[in-house]
């Protein structure tokens, strides 16, 4: 079954399924009501009857009813929380399907214009790879999904292990589906994860401090045996002194308590939603994917952890409470117990923290790639090489849908080093250069491809393609592209392996020094180890093939005019362009 019918089809028992839940939540309401009253009214008669306990006693099974009816009531409500959030996601799963139009969160926040190929390879923003493959519900989940699509793997064995990875979780539907809404429930908030790190940094306060440790039990020893002394012999003094003494600790330590309850306050929620993730990934036995056991292993032993410290959390939180705060405290020291138990857990758990967060992040990030391939299921795996090449067939944009993408092959590396790409406008060369890239980009990630075959090694991705002036910076087009040909010459010289795509290059310049300093680019860029595809609309390129026939190649689209209309075929051939499109299309737009 396709995946837009798998989606309509959930759609539709989630619809049903919510209103089922809705129904049992308006009768567990009338039931709890009903409950409600017959407290009241066993109440009523207990005072009417001159306080027969026997209406005490009968009142105790309308009260143990409401209870259990409250608890049945929140547990479903939870569940239509839940449901609504499955709902939504298939909802959208639905629409991107039909209409190609993402409803997830396009990771615009993550743009860089200096980024090596983000920029041009639509990685971020409306209609991206992002927005397409995005299934993160927490921030810190979204942010690594960021970074993993800015940096490609460069080594061939880590992608094929995540290409296993991929593999495994693309059929576990309801498992993805699941951590997804979970995720998104969590509610993360931007100073969530910030305020816990730097919670961890503080010092320990409390813990070593052997005088706290003592009087966190002793005080409130001495304040019961004083408040029985008070009782028996009707003398308050040592009570008032104990009372007095419980209150001076507790000043003194309030500013070190504040300090590290604003960090940490209002965290249970998250924390527990957290550990709910990490039972989630633990609950999912791995089997073939060797990195998914590795994070199986890690999640089984941080989810008790997780829990435990957001009771603590939750606990600490309760001194805000008036009655808590002032009778506890006063009593029995309530803010040093929890602060105490806050630290000792942060000095067992303190270095253990940041992978468990990681294995959160890992598997946001390995959720949203294998839903990515279970929507496109006519995707293959590309199969890492390590001699350097990209040879593919039947190449298609991923972001193009499938019956108007036109698909081409590419073959780099063997043996030709650069493909000169010319054509007249409009005639696919920069979709084509994009279409490759992103390819080779979801490749050497370990995802699957939009092509029938694709072959390729681990290679650093630098394009030139969007280049833009900026008035804030103080820099021209042709300054800019300048700088981006730079960045690419000091990569090169770095000696890492990168593929180069450049579109148009020197713009900024006549036509004259354009064709020179394009040819001088080219011989200089086969210097080094790099392979890479060059549009241009300068034939005269062309002639660098007769130059260097065993390192550069070259390819064309063409567009042909047919009674007086334009055609495009978008179809790669070999050869120099012959065909020019730009006046007709003046005349027929009746610019000139």
């Amino acid at each position: 079954m396709a995946p837009i019918a798998i989606y309509e089809q959930q759609i539709n028992d989630y619809k049903t399924e919510i209103s089922q839940v809705q129904q049992r939540l308006s009768t567990l309401g009338w039931v709890r009501l009903l409950c409600f009253a017959g407290v009241l009214f066993c109440g009523y008669q207990f005072f009417r009857s001159n306080f027969d306990y026997t209406w005490l006693l009968i009142a105790l099974v309308p009260l143990a009813a409401f209870v259990v009816v409250l608890v049945r009531y929140l547990s479903q409500q939870e569940k239509l929380t839940l449901l609504k959030v499955l709902l939504d996601l298939n909802e959208k799963e639905w629409r991107l399907a039909a209409t190609g139009q993402s409803g997830f969160g396009d990771g615009n926040r993550f743009a860089d214009e200096q980024h090596p190929y983000t920029g041009d390879l639509d990685v971020f923003g409306q209609a991206s790879l992002y927005a397409h493959m995005n299934r993160t519900g927490t921030l810190m989940g979204a942010r690594a999904l960021a970074d993993t699509l800015k940096q490609p793997l460069m080594d061939a064995a880590q992608i094929r292990l995540q290409q296993d990875v991929v593999r495994e979780l693309t059929p576990r539907f309801k498992f993805r589906q699941l951590f997804s809404a979970h995720a998104t429930l969590t509610g993360e908030q931007p100073d969530d994860i910030p305020g816990l790190y730097k919670w961890l940094s503080l010092p320990l306060e409390f813990q070593d401090k052997n005088w706290v440790n003592v009087a966190r039990w002793v005080m409130p020893l001495l304040l019961l045996g004083s408040a029985v002394y008070y009782f028996v012999a009707d003398d308050y003094y040592p009570f008032s002194f104990f009372l007095g003494v419980n209150w001076t600790i507790l000043g003194g330590q309030i500013k070190k308590v504040n300090a590290q309850h604003q960090l940490i306050s209002n965290k249970e929620k998250i924390f527990g939603k957290l550990a709910g993730l990490l039972a989630l990934i633990s609950a999912e036995k791995a089997e073939n994917a060797a990195l998914l056991k590795v994070q199986h292993e890690q999640a089984q032993a941080a989810r008790t952890a997780l829990n435990q410290l957001s009771k603590i959390c939750s606990a600490l939180d309760q001194r805000l409470n008036l009655l808590i705060g002032v009778f506890l405290n006063s009593f029995v020291l309530y803010d040093l117990h929890c602060i105490v138990a806050l630290e000792k857990w942060k000095s067992r758990y303190k270095n253990e923290l940041p992978g468990w967060l990681d294995v959160i992040e890992k598997m946001e990030v390995w959720n949203s790639m294998a839903t990515f391939a279970y929507n496109h299921p006519e995707y293959i795996y590309p199969a890492i090489s390590e001699s350097t090449q990209l040879a593919a067939t039947g190449v298609g944009h991923p972001l193009i849908p499938a019956h108007e993408c036109v698909r081409n092959d590419i073959g780099i590396g063997v043996p030709q080093q650069f493909l000169i790409i010319t054509g007249s406008n409009m005639s696919g060369k920069s979709t084509f250069l994009r279409s490759v890239g992103s390819n080779l980009l979801l490749g050497l990630r370990g995802m699957p491809v939009c092509a029938t075959s694709f072959t390729c090694s681990p290679m650093q991705i630098m394009t030139s393609m969007r280049i833009k002036d900026s008035i804030a910076k103080h820099t021209s087009y042709f300054q800019a592209e300048l700088l981006r040909l730079q960045q690419i010459v000091g990569v090169l010289k770095s000696g890492e392996q990168v593929f180069i795509l450049l579109d148009e290059i020197l713009k900024g310049t006549n036509s004259e020094d354009k064709l020179a300093g394009s040819r001088r680019l080219i011989e200089h860029f086969l210097q080094y180890h790099c392979l890479g595809m060059i549009a241009t609309h300068d034939l005269e390129l062309g002639h660098m093939e007769d130059t260097y026939p065993q390192r550069i190649r070259n390819y064309c689209f063409e567009s042909t005019i047919k009674d007086d209309q334009l055609f495009f075929d978008y179809r790669i051939r070999e050869g120099v362009a012959r065909n020019k499109n730009a006046t007709f299309l003046m005349q027929k737009m009746e610019i000139i």
